[in-house]
């Protein structure tokens, strides 16, 4: 309930960019319960993936319960996506670069099944050059224990793009105290 309230204008913010279309074939990692499906278009072909079955199951009774059509999950781990290259028009990944293990691997995996100009969307948090002291050092002084958190509370957006090289079309903020950021990318292999 707290987490779908703090992280759903960052959803719907993020499928309005994405300016989705009937014929799109879009990638949602990290799909958690489903929340975000209720903002694709109904025509737009989504496959959503997550490695929490649990959360699975609920994304499943929402889908059936509230009838989305054209939207699909599966079990699966977005470091190790078993889909061909060039499967998706739009990969996205939504609160989930800084929770992963390894955010390059699963950078490179979106790369990969995203179709060559095809577009990556990320929703997340990184701190920038932009952000205040004050957040900067709230944010290192949780690093030791982020293990226990779930998630890396300082995570500079220069050293993610380093290795990630996202070809970074937009960068905007998002949610509450502007806190997340959104990413447009294009897919420039």
């Amino acid at each position: 309930m707290t987490f779908g309230q703090v992280f759903r204008p960052g959803q719907k913010a993020i499928i309005k960019k994405m300016d989705c279309i009937e014929s799109d074939n879009v990638l949602e990692i990290g799909i958690g319960t489903g929340s975000s499906l209720q903002y694709y278009p109904k025509e737009t072909k989504v496959v959503g993936i997550d490695i929490s079955p649990d959360m699975l199951e609920v994304a499943k009774k929402r889908i059936a319960k509230d009838k989305i059509h054209n939207k699909h999950i599966l079990l699966m781990n977005g470091e190790r996506l078993s889909f061909p290259d060039n499967t998706f028009d739009k990969v996205v990944g939504m609160y989930v670069v800084s929770v992963t293990q390894n955010p390059q691997v699963l950078v490179e995996e979106m790369k990969r099944v995203c179709k060559n100009d095809g577009d990556i969307y990320i929703v997340n948090h990184f701190s920038t050059e932009q952000d205040n002291l004050f957040v900067k050092m709230f944010e290192k002084g949780l690093m030791p224990i982020s293990k226990i958190l779930g998630w890396k509370p300082y995570f500079p957006f220069d050293e993610f793009n380093a290795y990630a090289n996202l070809d970074v079309l937009e960068m905007s903020k998002v949610n509450l105290f502007n806190y997340w950021n959104i990413i447009h990318a294009s897919n420039n292999k």
